[in-house]
């Protein structure tokens, strides 16, 4: 089925918690997801919760990544929508190293399916 782009997500648990607990480990873990993907980044905004705690996303050229930590839970809630193909074990495997767990749940939703939208000329 042919669609405008691939929205995955990666639901991570067991994480390392100080890793999740502070923007700049986080912020270099989106970075190097887009790095990897050869995606463009457009701008970027990261917010610290008190005492922990992340919120980030990165605007892409492609579309957007974002992260949401729960350092108290160990838990993250990342997500990449694109309109560039990309293999979702590249991600895994990079978050599985960043934040040191193993225990990973990658879902992925086709968006945008070409049949149905017609195109303005």
């Amino acid at each position: 089925m042919n669609t405008i782009g691939t929205h995955k997500t990666w639901d991570v648990y067991a994480c390392n918690e100080h890793t999740l607990s502070f923007v700049p480990p986080i912020e270099d873990l989106l970075h190097e997801i887009i790095d990897t993907l050869k995606l463009e980044k457009v701008s970027a905004a990261f917010k610290q919760f008190e005492p922990i705690g992340v919120t980030g996303f990165i605007l892409l050229a492609e579309s957007h990544i974002s992260i949401h930590t729960w350092p108290e839970y160990g838990y993250a809630a990342i997500d990449v929508f694109s309109c560039k193909p990309f293999d979702a074990s590249i991600v895994k495997n990079i978050i599985e190293k960043r934040l040191e767990t193993k225990e990973i749940i990658t879902n992925s939703l086709e968006r945008g399916q070409i049949k149905n939208i017609a195109k303005i000329s």
